[in-house]
């Protein structure tokens, strides 16, 4: 697949237009903006390129590769580990060019959720974005809990539910105030997780070479001892290939939220440009970012070691704090610890922007009532802020043991959600490809439609085989099976309850209108020749031009 290819377009034999990978109206935004809101209180172009390649960073790298990972490779082995996260890495690849080409076609607020309903037909974009919304409403409280969590490893005498609220404080803040001040915190946030990872697995390449304190030289040594994978269920290359299968919800929850350059179309200045190239780099930042750090740390602890199956929920979890400690290095703990603090709040404040623009756009196709299209003096719809932080407050209730088995069930039901997101995701763009082929628009991209045939196959697969092992003789519970299956049936009633109510019809590909977007297309295209023409007019000749 060439994300940077530049197929021609032709619309009804009539017109012929160049198109970068996916292009959109740069003023597709009046869509979102017919109803409910004034001049002076719309959605407003503020973030740049800078913003959305530090958000589609952020976005990615959450707490589960910092924490989460070294159970990962206690349960799948350093080598099994490192298959999954590759694996999983070129899945999250293929459903980051499907969306940054859709979404850039047609950048509007509320993303994947709002081509559904466009390109398949209203009763699953409905059942999409509310099931997403209330994904990431519901993960704030897990993330504040987990930021609460984490500072105490420095201090456990103040009650968390004041750290709980400074933190809920600061992520309300930079939601309410305008998508600027949100798109600076990331930059701020995703600088953070890049050093810190640059750093581990540097320092990580200079432990296992023998350059730690005890010139201990690792090498590949856990490799053989106890070995390069573990057995899951079963013995020898059955358990192996369980084993490594099982691992992949885990790689697939670690990569987090894709989607957040998605939503931001709207909001974006230029998104046919700067969208594509943002999502073009995401294999390579998977790649060394999860890739090399998991195959780092499978270098320096053994899969069999006791401590990778520690839940503290503080960097003492970290597979990379456990290999440091090994070798005799103390003063990393709090380090990491403190970034992933930030990354816990970066989180939550991320999951908020994507519910309450989700929102929005489920409130501009009429799938959610209007009241979510008012903006504020700085361009932020904040009834769909409000409601997207209604739930936020259950996290008070994990201050109690009680209350908090309650909201993990809670939490529990969205783990798949993210994933069905993914599937919506490419069937809508195989509609939308194969849309443009039966009204002769003619495209060219490699490797589609076969990437987005085998990413949604790889995904369907993930999805419902992914609790495989609920369903082996004495393996099964309650809590597993639900964790692993019942966002599936809460979104199929969804999908069906919307089909009444909407009185919906899949669209066909010949209703599909694409003129607007084409002819915006075509005037964005000679907006930019006319621009870089001028870019190569001298200094002197647009000063002319600019006074006379």
């Amino acid at each position: 697949m060439s994300i940077d290819s530049s197929p021609k377009m032709s619309y009804s034999g009539e017109k012929s237009f160049m198109k970068d990978a996916g292009l959109v109206a740069q003023d597709s935004s009046v869509h979102d903006l017919e109803e409910g809101t004034n001049e002076h209180e719309q959605l407003k172009r503020n973030m740049g390129e800078r913003h959305i390649n530090m958000i589609a960073i952020a976005g990615m790298i959450g707490t589960g590769l910092f924490l989460s990972s070294g159970k990962t490779i206690a349960k799948a082995g350093p080598v099994g580990a490192l298959l999954a996260y590759i694996l999983m890495g070129f899945i999250t690849a293929g459903v980051s060019y499907t969306t940054g080409e859709i979404t850039a076609f047609m950048p509007v607020t509320g993303g994947f959720v709002r081509h559904a309903t466009a390109f398949m037909e209203p009763a699953l974009g409905a059942a999409t974005g509310w099931n997403f919304w209330y994904t990431m409403a519901i993960s704030v409280p897990a993330e504040l809990s987990a930021a609460a969590t984490l500072i105490q490893f420095w201090n456990t005498s103040v009650n968390p539910a004041v750290w709980i609220t400074v933190f809920l404080v600061v992520i309300a803040a930079l939601n309410f105030c305008g998508v600027r001040l949100y798109g600076e915190s990331e930059v701020v946030f995703a600088s953070m997780k890049i050093a810190l990872i640059v750093g581990l697995i540097l320092a990580g390449l200079v432990v296992d070479l023998g350059g730690g304190p005890d010139h201990n030289r690792i090498g590949f040594r856990y490799w053989r001892n106890p070995g390069a994978f573990n057995s899951y269920l079963a013995d020898g290359n059955t358990g192996k290939f369980l084993a490594f299968w099982s691992s992949l919800i885990s790689a697939a929850f670690s990569y987090g939220n894709i989607q957040v350059v998605a939503l931001s179309g709207t909001e974006t200045q230029n998104p046919r440009k700067i969208i594509p190239e943002a999502t073009k780099k995401t294999f390579y930042r998977v790649f060394f970012f999860y890739v090399l750090s998991i195959f780092i740390v499978g270098l320096l602890v053994p899969y069999n070691l006791d401590k990778l199956q520690t839940s503290t929920g503080t960097a003492q979890q970290s597979p990379f704090v456990i290999a440091f400690q090994e070798a005799g290095i103390k003063a990393l703990p709090s380090i990491i610890n403190a970034v992933v603090t930030t990354s816990a709040i970066s989180s939550g404040s991320a999951c908020i922007f994507l519910a309450s623009r989700t929102l929005y756009g489920l409130s501009s196709d009429g799938h959610a009532p209007k009241i979510f299209l008012q903006c504020n003096r700085w361009g932020t719809p904040f009834w769909a802020v409000a409601l997207s932080l209604l739930p936020s407050p259950l996290v008070y209730l994990t201050v109690s043991n009680n209350a908090s088995i309650v909201f993990g069930w809670f939490l529990n039901i969205t783990t798949v959600a993210g994933l069905i997101g993914w599937i919506v995701i490419q069937v809508t763009y195989l509609k939308f490809f194969y849309a443009l082929k039966k009204q002769g628009i003619s495209r060219e991209e490699s490797f589609q439609p076969y990437t987005a045939w085998i990413t949604l196959l790889m995904v369907f697969l993930v999805i419902f085989i992914s609790g495989f092992d609920v369903f082996f003789p004495g393996n099964f519970s309650a809590s597993s099976f639900l964790t692993c299956y019942l966002n599936i049936a809460i979104f199929a009633v969804l999908y069906i309850v919307f089909k009444f109510l909407l009185k919906s019809k899949v669209i066909s590909m010949e209703d599909i209108n694409f003129g607007p977007e084409l002819e915006s297309i075509r005037e964005w295209k000679e907006a930019e020749a006319i621009e870089a023409e001028k870019s190569h007019v001298g200094m002197a000749k647009r000063i002319w031009n600019k006074v006379f």
